[in-house]
């Protein structure tokens, strides 16, 4: 693996010069929360930010999306639609970037979808290492790290005061962007990457002592998590599939709202209904694709009003299972990236790890 340095001067140049090619998506500030948004200058990028409610997935497969435009006259008309503009995904978690690699996969399964496939090939990935709140478990997924599915990936330099080492109660590095690093050494991940980083910035080679911090940034990230899951990862499909009749289903069903918003957060979910849009004249329309979600009450119901998860606690058991079961053997790997954004952001405190230590705990009773 080839590394470079980059001074924090040399991150604004980088910046400011893919935005003259590129559409540059972000990490940014909004109401005093981060998440990402289009970048329009060097400045309104928050690098060390924490963990957002809503991952970069929707700049790769969109909330709402055309498929396709027809007419319906005497000369009656289709046109397939396929939005993909150049761009790039700046200051990506590991958890995210694993989390495309899995989607890579699923659109890429047969038969393809083609606009997410060219969505995805005119896109850069430049991720950075994070610092973990209180509902992060990627070390428990195996995600804490990445080695592929970027084009570069940032690792800051800790700056010589030490004072971004301090973790507050609520687990949350102090000063954030402003001495949280001395520079980056820069991994290249392709030969893309490395093109657009001799083109828009100056580097320099990396010492050794230098790549060596690296790992010792990566052992005092590890000792940051409070929340594990108490298994293997390659145990928790067998342990999910012996859980079918768990009373853990009924519980978490009774207090779940079946909102959806573990659906939308969730930088793996991919389900998606849809929809036609005619014209008032008649004549002329579009199809388009909207996310959708297995919470919603309507998500397995069929024509004639019959429902394959009538209860909220099956509707949870189906979405648990296709993070940790069913979708192992087809595309070769957990669904689950450990980023915590359901059990951040749902209405009733389900926590994704709390269930599955539950389900753990029953399986071990069982043996």
């Amino acid at each position: 693996m080839e590394y470079r340095f980059l001074s924090k001067k040399g991150i604004a140049s980088f910046l400011t010069g893919l935005l003259k090619e590129f559409k540059v998506y972000g990490p940014i500030k909004k109401d005093g929360f981060p998440l990402y948004g289009e970048i329009a200058s060097e400045k309104d990028i928050n690098l060390f930010h924490t963990p957002t409610h809503l991952s970069p997935k929707q700049y790769l497969f969109p909330p709402k999306e055309t498929l396709l435009k027809f007419k319906n006259g005497e000369t009656p008309s289709i046109e397939s639609v396929v939005e993909a503009n150049d761009q790039i995904l700046f200051g990506i978690h590991a958890c995210d970037i694993h989390a495309i690699r899995l989607l890579d996969r699923v659109f890429s399964y047969r038969p393809s979808d083609i606009n997410y496939i060219k969505r995805r090939e005119k896109t850069v990935i430049v991720g950075i290492d994070c610092i973990p709140d209180k509902y992060c478990f990627c070390k428990g997924v195996n995600t804490m790290t990445v080695d592929s599915g970027f084009d570069l990936f940032l690792h800051p330099l800790i700056s010589p005061n030490g004072k971004s080492n301090r973790i507050n109660s609520d687990r949350k590095p102090a000063n954030l962007g402003q001495d949280m690093s001395a520079g980056f050494l820069v991994e290249i991940g392709t030969q893309r990457g490395k093109e657009l980083l001799r083109k828009h910035t100056k580097t320099r080679k990396t010492t050794v002592k230098e790549i060596r911090k690296i790992a010792e940034s990566k052992n005092k990230k590890a000792e940051l998590f409070t929340k594990s899951i108490n298994a293997e990862p390659s145990s928790l499909p067998l342990i999910y599939s012996g859980s079918y009749n768990s009373p853990v289903w009924e519980k978490i069903g009774k207090i779940c709202y079946g909102c959806g918003s573990c659906n939308n957060v969730c930088p793996t979910c991919y389900c998606f209904d849809v929809r036609d849009n005619i014209q008032a004249n008649l004549t002329e329309g579009e199809r388009y694709r909207v996310w959708d979600a297995c919470l919603l009450e309507d998500f397995a119901k069929v024509a004639g009003g019959h429902n394959f998860r009538k209860t909220r606690g099956e509707r949870l058991r189906h979405r648990f299972n296709r993070k940790f079961q069913y979708q192992v053997d087809k595309f070769g790997g957990l669904f689950c990236v450990g980023c915590g954004r359901c059990s951040r952001t749902c209405l009733v405190n389900i926590n994704i790890v709390e269930v599955t230590n539950e389900l753990i705990e029953e399986s071990n009773k069982r043996s």
